[in-house]
């Protein structure tokens, strides 16, 4: 079979572009390239055109490879007058001296202009504020809250009058800020103090020789405050995290679309000899009741949805629901199925849009109803959803 012929995306025609390296002489070679230029111009979009501009310049400008990565800071805009002349080199191999000389001679300008962009770039860079993560930020509003607590500390470390009772973190932590003090702030009090609880609760235990004598100056009783002292702020710490949690919004799912839903549904188009075909797969999403008919084992049957939308307008969380290739929210009871003994006479009486007069024509048919599993295949049309 003959090579179709390739059709041309220009309204002129395209130039041979190797023509130009068959001549010699430097004045028709000059010619052609015009006619090369003119093409360009008119059929050739710019965005094509500019592709080509730093490939010349890495591969046939001479310039030194530091100076291109310059100049590629450059809008390109600045490179416009290039674009022509670059894609005629990128098809022909070959470009002009004069154009060559013409085109390098603007290189020391756009220099110029990339190194303001450079400039201007750095110094915009160097003016920028350090970024704080969200972490640092959250440190930086418990900070003072946790030098209060330590300044606390202190004093019953000293030995200044310190009443236990009286120490309330969960009251401080509500009213600091005016509440600036979130379930995530309360996770980093509590990581903060875990390691001074753990090593207090040791040195209570009387285990550890270093921590004797470390805290050797305390009584029994004083370690016990200082236990419990950590304990508290632990506690309401747990107290916030656990109280965020529970008044935390539930995401709500994102809705989709009837489309996605039944996108993986498997049913029959249609059946040329039963003169019959399947609705829009679509329909059976919320519907309350609906009509199928299996090609191959020549049963009809009908779905009846478990919560049924009492006005039938399709509302979300009422009615027959897919997924994937299978129904879900229908009625194992009511939902049947019949066997048509004489399918080509019978299977006009579930055509139309009479609801009547399918349930009628249904219990009509003298077969033993058998309950349906709700998965659908590439036998089941789809008759009608009401």
């Amino acid at each position: 079979m003959a090579k179709r012929k390739q059709k041309s995306m220009y309204l002129m025609p395209e130039p041979v572009w190797s023509d130009i390296n068959l001549l010699e002489d430097d004045e028709k070679k000059l010619k052609l390239y015009r006619n090369f230029e003119y093409f360009v111009h008119y059929e050739v979009p710019d965005k094509k055109a500019g592709a080509t501009i730093f490939t010349w310049l890495e591969k046939d400008s001479g310039l030194d490879k530091e100076l291109i990565k310059k100049l590629k800071r450059v809008p390109d805009v600045w490179f416009s007058t290039f674009a022509k002349h670059t894609y005629i080199w990128s098809k022909t191999g070959y470009m002009h001296p004069d154009i060559k000389t013409h085109l390098l001679d603007k290189i020391p300008a756009l220099e110029n202009k990339a190194e303001a962009i450079i400039e201007k770039a750095e110094e915009k860079k160097a003016d920028a504020k350090p970024k704080i993560s969200i972490q640092e930020r959250m440190l930086e509003q418990i900070t003072d809250l946790c030098g209060n607590w330590d300044e606390v500390l202190d004093n019953f470390v000293i030995g200044e009058k310190f009443d236990l009772k009286t120490f309330d973190p969960e009251k401080d932590m509500k009213i600091y800020g005016g509440g600036v003090i979130k379930p995530a702030h309360a996770k980093l009090i509590r990581d903060q103090y875990v390691p001074n609880h753990d090593e207090a609760v040791e040195s209570l235990a009387g285990t550890c020789e270093q921590l004797n004598e470390a805290y050797s100056f305390m009584s029994k009783k004083m370690k016990k405050d200082y236990v419990m002292f950590f304990e508290k702020i632990m506690n309401a710490c747990d107290a916030l995290i656990i109280a965020g949690k529970a008044t935390r919004k539930t995401r709500k799912p994102k809705a989709r679309s009837k489309d996605v839903i039944v996108k993986k549904l498997k049913f029959q188009i249609a059946d040329g000899t039963l003169g019959i075909a399947s609705i829009t797969p679509t329909d059976v999403v919320y519907a309350n009741e609906l009509w199928i008919y299996n090609t191959k084992s020549r049963k009809i049957g009908v779905y009846h949805a478990k919560n049924k939308d009492p006005k039938g307008w399709g509302r979300e969380g009422a009615g027959l629901m897919v997924k994937g290739t299978t129904l879900q929210d229908f009625d194992e009871e009511l939902s049947v199925q019949k066997t048509l003994r004489k399918p080509i006479e019978q299977i006009s009486n579930w055509t139309g849009k009479a609801k009547t007069k399918f349930s009628k024509a249904f219990e009509e048919i003298k077969t033993t109803p058998t309950k349906m599993n709700g998965r659908l295949n590439d036998t089941t049309i789809i008759l009608r959803a009401f």
